[in-house]
């Protein structure tokens, strides 16, 4: 039996960011046949995204109690975002074997299930603008990693295997989500790709 899959949104920290991933979410299961009838509207997502962009512009003249306004609206999306989740995790968990790429294909991630023979598969920034720095935490032998990114869940673009347990990859588009995944070489064979993981790059 597949293990049930649970959703993660890698909400931004920073407000000026938040539009971005609401966006790329919506633009990710808009016409996506694995979510045909979302529960919640895309489009009140994207209305209220937009009212949060534009209060963040009110924000940057330093008005007051704008920030208070903007960060309520910050809310609203987040509770939106919580909401279609939910519902892409309902769709992901009928599709079985299939389930982590019905998420990754939402434009949000699988989260990440602890345990002690659990590889650790972190994304960060990297230090400079459009890269990234993918590191995993493994427990056994490994001779080489495979790395891959997508920036839409689906078509998947080789980066350098190696015999590290990080990989940088730069020339990344900035303010685009991309998806990241690796597997591992080891004496016993090759395994199966990591469930993915996604980052809005900088």
């Amino acid at each position: 039996m597949a293990r049930k899959i649970t959703v993660a949104l890698n909400f931004p920290r920073n407000p000026i960011e938040v539009p971005a991933y609401a966006r790329h979410v919506a633009s990710s299961m808009a016409g996506n046949p694995y979510f045909p009838s979302p529960s919640f509207p895309l489009a009140t997502l994207l209305a209220h995204t937009a009212a949060l962009e534009a209060a963040e512009v009110v924000t940057l003249t330093g008005a007051h109690g704008a920030a208070a306004d903007r960060n309520a609206k910050v809310v609203v999306v987040h509770d939106d975002l919580k909401q279609l989740r939910t519902y892409v995790e309902t769709i992901a968990n009928q599709h079985g074997a299939d389930a982590a790429a019905v998420v990754v294909s939402s434009g949000m991630s699988v989260k990440q299930s602890a345990g002690p023979r659990k590889a650790i598969f972190a994304v960060k920034q990297g230090k400079v603008s459009g890269s990234v720095r993918l590191s995993v935490r493994h427990p056994g032998i490994v001779t080489s990693f495979d790395w891959q990114f997508s920036p839409d869940g689906t078509h998947w673009i080789d980066a350098p295997s190696n015999v590290k347990a990080h990989q940088d990859i730069a020339g990344l588009t900035p303010r685009t989500r991309y998806s990241f995944r690796y597997r591992t070489l080891t004496r016993d064979g090759t395994s199966d790709w990591s469930d993915a993981l996604t980052l809005l790059v900088v």
